[in-house]
């Protein structure tokens, strides 16, 4: 890691517990006011339902007091007995009695009296009927949310009928749903929330000023939610987030809500939470303009002289560094290019002169294989010239005639492995023809392809497997070229099934590749080892072995380099 790398670790090292102490702190502060509004909205709904549940309770006494009115019983006792008018002024007292009752109450409500041997009602109201479907329904002993219309206008309201002490009486107190939306408005004053009631598969009870799209929205995710008899949820609008408070109305089984929006009551933390971070972005900002700063005037430089002198390891004694004016780092460029120049010069007297030498050799080393495979076509051309075969005559100057075209071409001593294959397939083709009795398998990767290697290089290899693997032996010949790749190395290899020879043999030969030319050794072998060691050095050269219980393999290996040295 050099020094720029260093200095931003340290500053994101240094800025990195900072934000994440802020982030720990700032969750913990949004954690405690969400606590804090969740706690006091949930004390703010229990106050609000005692109330609701008090006075639902006041009304189910005052029902229980009137129906125990004295006017009452002399109703009933009397109706088949007192005549119609007397029976008329009773039925007046019980109803300013009625009205006295339901004037004590804070809320708008009705206490009707049914009478179900006669399906009569006494009530304030004079448009109530004796509803004898209700009357039979097993709902009537609890609260339910009922409907009726009045005089063209529907009303909605919460009933329930109790069984009076006095036999044949029914007592049943309403109150409507404005009652509750009047409590729902004073709930709603001096906050950004909005209460409403709420049963699964009802219409919601709201308050005046509720804000309709909000309560139908959260109603929606409340159907979908099983609700306990009290608590609170989180739910995500298309506006934001909201905190859900609920709980549940023992005498009525409604549910009151309570939407708060968590956007306003977190806009302060939110603002101070992007302040910081805001700083923060600006104080990184700054501390990497002061490290590109010091990268620009002292790591650049740096680099720089460290690539010059890598450049100087790999040959490039032309590399000059540009000089850097008003910078500390001038004198050592300026001395850095007279170091590369005398190397230079150096070089241009000595080293090259080494190169020159060893060029000359390597030369002489190829121009002594090119006769050596003449020789042999030119043998083979007769030989089919007296058989009289022409065509395998035509093919093999053909092959000739490409060999010396593509040998001949001495303005580059390299080819790529792609051409030397090529050469190759001709080569084996013609022997194919002439012996028709071995078959041969080239497999070479296609990166391997493009490598430069020197000129009929992989020849001689395949010609040796040809002479001593297949005309040797008397059994149907195959000879296989594959290359690899791996370990700094590059590799072909070349085997045959031929009879091989004997371990001690074999090292014998190995041997003798190190050696000067031995004339009883492989002359093409011994070249080809030779121009390895010389043009790649290192572990460069010829390997042989036994692929299986008999045959011979050749390895050629040279270091896999850009360009020979």
């Amino acid at each position: 890691m050099n020094t720029f790398g260093k200095i931003i670790l340290l500053v994101v090292s240094l800025l990195i517990p900072i934000i994440l102490l802020y982030g720990y702190s700032n969750q913990v502060s949004v954690n405690v006011v969400r606590d804090t509004i969740e706690n006091g909205n949930r004390n703010r709904l229990t106050f609000f339902m005692s109330q609701m549940e008090m006075m639902i309770d006041q009304l189910t006494k005052y029902s229980v007091t009137a129906s125990r009115d004295y006017s009452i019983r002399e109703y009933l006792n009397g109706r088949n007995v007192d005549s119609r008018l007397t029976q008329l002024q009773r039925q007046s007292r019980i109803v300013e009695m009625l009205n006295m009752q339901i004037a004590t109450s804070a809320w708008n409500n009705q206490i009707i009296l049914h009478l179900p041997d006669s399906k009569e009602v006494l009530s304030t109201d004079y448009s109530v009927q004796y509803d004898e479907n209700y009357i039979r329904s097993p709902e009537w002993r609890k609260w339910t949310h009922r409907s009726a219309v009045t005089f063209g206008i529907t009303q909605t309201f919460f009933s329930r009928i109790k069984e009076s002490d006095i036999s044949n009486l029914l007592v049943e107190v309403r109150f409507t749903d404005d009652n509750l939306r009047n409590m729902l408005n004073l709930l709603k004053q001096g906050g950004e929330h909005e209460p409403f009631l709420y049963q699964a598969g009802a219409e919601p009870i709201i308050s005046y000023t509720a804000d309709r799209t909000l309560v139908s929205r959260t109603v929606e995710r409340l159907e979908r939610t099983e609700l306990m008899p009290g608590g609170s949820l989180t739910i995500d609008l298309d506006d934001g987030k909201y905190i859900v408070n609920y709980i549940r109305s023992e005498s009525l089984g409604w549910f009151l809500v309570d939407i708060v929006p968590l956007q306003s009551i977190f806009a302060p933390i939110v603002t101070s939470r992007n302040l910081f971070y805001a700083s923060i972005c600006l104080l990184m900002a700054l501390s990497i303009l002061v490290t590109l700063l010091l990268y620009r005037n002292v790591q650049r430089p740096i680099q720089m002289l460290i690539r010059g002198v890598q450049r100087i390891k790999d040959g490039q004694y032309a590399s000059r560094l540009k000089r850097q004016t008003n910078n500390e780092f001038d004198f050592l460029f300026h001395s850095f290019n007279e170091m590369a120049e005398q190397i230079g010069d150096l070089i241009e007297k000595v080293y090259k002169e080494t190169l020159r030498s060893k060029e000359a050799t390597l030369k002489q080393l190829q121009s002594q294989i090119n006769p050596h495979f003449l020789y042999n076509c030119l043998f083979y051309i007769k030989n089919m010239a007296n058989l009289g075969d022409k065509e395998a005559v035509g093919a093999m100057a053909l092959n000739l005639g490409e060999y010396y075209r593509y040998s001949t071409r001495l303005e580059k001593p390299t080819a790529t492995l792609a051409e030397e294959i090529k050469l190759i397939e001709n080569y084996l083709n013609i022997q194919t023809m002439r012996m028709q009795r071995f078959h041969y398998e080239i497999e070479i990767a296609d990166r391997m392809l493009s490598l430069e290697i020197p000129r009929l290089l992989v020849q001689p290899l395949v010609e040796n497997a040809v002479i001593h693997g297949v005309e040797d032996n008397v059994q149907f010949g195959l000879i296989r070229i594959t290359g690899e790749q791996g370990d700094g190395l590059n590799r072909i290899i070349v085997e045959d099934n031929g009879p091989g020879m004997d371990k001690e043999k074999m090292m014998e030969l190995q041997r003798k590749m190190a050696l000067p030319k031995d004339e009883n050794a492989s002359f093409g072998l011994w070249n080809t080892h030779q121009r390895l060691v010389h043009m790649y050095g290192g572990r460069s050269g010829l390997y042989f072995s036994q692929p299986g219980s008999n045959g011979f393999r050749v390895e050629m290996v040279w270091e896999d380099r850009k360009e020979p040295s």
